[in-house]
């Protein structure tokens, strides 16, 4: 990963990139009230954690060597990017039980 995603749509964009499969409306959801707040990163990996989970048996290799650039930089800096890598996409992996796929990937990217 050469740069990290400075915000949400850039995030959800990064995500697109390595899986072309994400529905077309993924991450659009924000979490607020007001009609005009767009996507945070918490609602970005909450909802590629669901697709992530569902799919995890599809992912490439490739795809899976991509995905784990981007956490393990992410997760680097406890910036918002990194907290809500960890809480909504790790975490929420490790609860679904899919975050072993994923580790010897990330144990790669943190060399």
């Amino acid at each position: 990963m050469k740069a990290l995603p400075r915000s949400p749509s850039e995030l959800r964009g990064a995500l697109v990139s390595i899986f072309p499969a994400l529905p077309r409306d993924f991450g659009e959801q924000g979490e607020s009230v007001f009609e005009d707040a767009g996507p945070t990163y918490q609602s970005v990996l909450r909802d590629f954690a669901a697709f992530f989970a569902r799919d995890v048996a599809h992912s490439s290799d490739r795809q899976l060597a991509r995905l784990a650039a981007l956490v393990a930089g992410a997760l680097e800096t406890p910036d918002p990017l990194g907290v809500a890598m960890q809480e909504c996409f790790v975490d929420e992996l490790r609860q679904l039980k899919v975050l072993q796929r994923l580790e010897p990937f990330l144990a790669a990217a943190r060399k």
